[in-house]
């Protein structure tokens, strides 16, 4: 993985020492079948089963970034794909953070805790798999102070806007592209739908003058 970590780096995705220490911790091929585990160094997507696939590390690089992510911060993964992103989180957030995933597919969530079993989280209690729709979010944890959807929603679900903390940060999955949410008060949200495009343009300019 430090090959493939090292070449996110260079291209300008992979930025945060924390999330570079995340990504060299949290080893994806305990996240793939062994007959791709030769795959899991590649910056592509991988089958995982059920239709679905473990994100590209690149894709997955810009989710993390983008995330703000903290010590100590609670959070809530809609889809728990086969478990890489859920204790990528826990990584970053450490040990008095927690990270609650919420995925509608029985089958994958159990491949994702088995996964899991691999590292501390699960037994530490920092990473709780539940199943139920991503939709509905979960209340009885919340609020939350980050929010992040693996799975598409073709509008912004009221529900999860209001499992948010007061200055807590949404970055959602819509229509097939991610969009930050960010609530800055009870009732005021603020919406940036650019976040891919700027993304790329600082990556550009970092390109530029580094």
């Amino acid at each position: 993985m430090k090959r493939l970590a090292d070449r996110l780096v260079l291209d300008g995705h992979l930025r945060s020492e924390h999330i570079q220490n995340a990504f060299l911790k949290i080893n994806r091929r305990d996240f793939v079948s062994q007959d791709l585990e030769k795959e899991a160094d590649k910056n592509v997507a991988l089958p995982i089963g059920l239709g679905k696939q473990i994100m590209q590390p690149q894709k997955a690089v810009f989710v993390l970034e983008n995330l703000d992510l903290n010590k100590g911060q609670k959070i809530l993964c809609l889809g728990s794909e086969s478990g890489w992103i859920p204790n990528l989180l826990a990584e970053i957030i450490g040990e008095r953070g927690r990270s609650i995933v919420i995925d509608e597919i029985p089958s994958l969530t159990v491949i994702a805790q088995e996964n899991s079993r691999k590292y501390d989280f699960l037994k530490e209690g920092r990473i709780k798999f539940m199943v139920g729709q991503e939709v509905e979010g979960f209340s009885p944890e919340a609020p939350y102070d980050r929010i992040v959807s693996l799975v598409s929603f073709s509008e912004i679900p009221e529900n999860l806007k209001k499992q948010l903390k007061v200055g807590g940060k949404m970055l959602i999955l819509h229509n097939g592209h991610y969009v930050l949410l960010e609530r800055k008060a009870h009732n005021h949200f603020f919406l940036d739908e650019e976040i891919q495009f700027k993304d790329l343009k600082n990556r550009a300019s970092q390109k530029l003058f580094s």
